[in-house]
């Protein structure tokens, strides 16, 4: 099959790609999806009773006018769960606590010209007021509520800027490792090919909506992972039937490579694909995030090892062959 033909219009589908994803996720919603780990929230630890589960949690929450709530156990035997809500939440009870500091001042005000007392005013907390309406939806006190805290957004500026560094070492340590092992402008393709798998699964996590997590960090190198182990396939088979590095400008050679892993690697995505599947509808439901990034993942980690790496070796290395002759 003849896919350098069609390179130029690979490059073409994969800009529009992105924009449009970009264009969908900022247009449309506004930018990426709010969550606890980056943006802050409230996290209290919650004692039930044994009759009692997380799904018992979670309706409490909703009852109590507190939506989006994540609960995780963390201690089976004395069944304690924690118990999360994101930043929405947390700004509108910060919204509530301003209010009513702000009508207090100004009753306190009003007392005061009229030399009357008034009670002091209370000392409310985000997590503490999210206490009050979610223990009378349980039906527990006080006592079984282990600890109580607002996450800061500082921590999930840590944790984003430690997601960078992670992203930004693996891409860079695998262009180095190609280099050595096969040459730059292997090296340049699949580094090429993994920022635009990068960029189409964070497009792919704005439009679907997806909370930013630990765990979805990890899903974005595994599917890194699953691209770069495509891409050197094909990359070894180009290898082995060229005899110098300037016969990857050739088209024919390029397209006898994909055309010779074609099966392999359509076989290999089938296969995982089958297994990310049976996790979305069999799995749970905490990691159904982390399968549909893993299944969108696939997909383009498999476009662009085609499509995307083997071409750019071919462009880049015709383009230094005319570079060098033009320089003779």
């Amino acid at each position: 099959m003849k896919f350098s033909r069609f390179k130029n219009q690979f490059f073409v589908l994969s800009i529009l790609g992105i924009v449009a994803l970009f264009a969908i996720t900022y247009g449309h919603f506004g930018g990426f999806e709010r969550s606890i780990s980056f943006d802050g929230g409230v996290r209290l630890t919650i004692q039930l009773p044994e009759n009692m589960d997380r799904e018992d949690l979670l309706r409490a929450a909703d009852k109590a006018g507190l939506p989006d709530a994540s609960a995780r156990i963390v201690d089976f035997k004395r069944n304690q769960y924690d118990l999360e809500f994101g930043p929405d939440v947390q700004d509108r009870i910060k919204a509530e606590i301003k209010d009513y500091e702000t009508k207090y001042r100004q009753e306190a005000e009003k007392a005061a010209l009229e030399d009357q007392e008034i009670a002091p005013m209370e000392s409310r907390t985000v997590p503490g007021e999210i206490e009050k309406l979610i223990l009378p939806e349980l039906g527990i006190s006080e006592e079984d509520v282990i600890s109580k805290a607002a996450i800061s957004p500082s921590y999930g500026q840590e944790l984003f800027e430690t997601a960078l560094w992670s992203l930004g070492w693996a891409i860079g340590l695998i262009g180095v490792y190609l280099t050595f092992r096969f040459d730059f402008p292997f090296a340049l393709g699949a580094s090429a090919a993994l920022v635009h798998d990068l960029i189409f699964t964070l497009g792919f996590i704005g439009v679907m909506r997806i909370e930013p997590s630990v765990p979805v960090v990890a899903a974005v190198l595994t599917v890194l992972g699953y691209s770069i182990n495509d891409t050197i396939v094909i990359f070894d088979r180009i290898r082995a039937n060229i005899d110098d590095i300037n016969q990857a400008a050739q088209p024919a050679i390029m397209d006898e490579a994909i055309t010779q892993t074609l099966s392999r690697t359509i076989l290999t995505s089938v296969l995982t694909l089958i297994a990310v599947v049976a996790l979305i509808f069999g799995g749970a439901t905490s990691l159904v995030d982390f399968a549909y990034i893993i299944l969108f993942g696939i997909l383009i980690g498999t476009y662009s090892s085609i499509f995307i790496a083997s071409h750019l070796v071919q462009v880049y290395t015709a383009f230094r062959k005319r570079l060098r002759k033009a320089n003779a």
